[in-house]
């Protein structure tokens, strides 16, 4: 499954909701939570799991729902498990321990995120839980559990790289936190770059301007995948000659390396 893109649609905005299908998102997250004020929380709820089950589908959906804090968070789980809507991943706002009982109660994948002092204290926990497939994290939020400023985290490359390695060590994928300024494209596109160079495998995305540089960006350059078949190239040449390491453009390449051509080819046979 492609995780280059994820686009938040208020599931309340039956106009965004609708347009949402013909866009190029790779996955859409309908939004029950920030995006829904809380007198509309049952109509959105009621719209959304309908149109799911009554509209054909062809991309994956998630769907955000309340915390688990919230008064809300009960009716979502009741309506999800009264329903037979097409839903790919139950993303959980503001995660911490626990979660895995979600899962077995929905079978549903979990794409938890983190955004408390107390979620990213127990971020390797929440990663190996049950039914997690994906793990995220988001700037205001955490700025505000930790009484910080939101400048202050939307760059921070400690956070950033936790949640990389926390993801990869319990084998599920990181997905990188939303970019709020819509204005400035270059400095989502260099944020995304930054994202990727640390492991992660997709951005959230707040506007249908972002999904193409997203998709672009988290799939295999033209140059990444023109290296990672030269490597591969090379390598079997030296290994029918008995040699393993071996040196390109004055680089020494080994089987780390090789392996990492061969995550490139996977990913880029994927995308196409």
């Amino acid at each position: 499954m492609k995780t280059r893109s994820q686009l938040y649609v208020p599931a309340n905005n039956e106009k965004m909701v609708i347009n949402s299908l013909s866009l190029n998102a790779d996955i859409i997250i309908y939004d029950l939570e920030d995006a829904v004020p809380d007198d509309k929380k049952d109509s959105a709820r009621s719209y959304i799991l309908e149109f799911l089950k009554t509209n054909i589908i062809k991309k994956a959906v998630a769907i955000r729902i309340n915390s688990m804090e919230t008064p809300y968070f009960y009716n979502d789980i009741t309506s999800l498990l009264k329903t037979d809507a097409k839903i790919d991943y139950i993303m959980i706002p503001k995660a911490c321990t626990g979660i895995k009982h979600i899962y077995r109660l929905l079978g549903i994948p979990l794409i938890p995120l983190i955004e408390t002092a107390e979620g990213f204290t127990k971020i390797n926990d929440i990663a190996h839980e049950d039914g997690v497939s994906m793990i995220s994290w988001a700037a205001a939020d955490f700025s505000l559990s930790v009484s910080g400023n939101i400048d202050g985290y939307a760059q921070n490359t400690y956070i950033a790289t936790a949640v990389a390695v926390a993801a990869r060590s319990a084998g599920i994928l990181p997905i990188d936190k939303v970019y709020f300024d819509l204005n400035n494209i270059n400095g989502f596109r260099d944020e995304a770059v930054r994202s990727k160079n640390l492991g992660f495998a997709g951005k959230q995305v707040i506007h249908p301007t972002q999904i193409d540089i997203a998709n672009s960006v988290y799939a295999p350059s033209e140059e990444e995948i023109n290296w990672a078949k030269m490597v591969i190239e090379e390598y079997n040449k030296s290994a029918s000659q008995g040699r393993g390491a071996l040196r390109i453009d004055g680089r020494l390449i080994d089987s780390v390396h090789i392996r990492m051509a061969r995550n490139i080819l996977d990913q880029a046979d994927m995308d196409h």
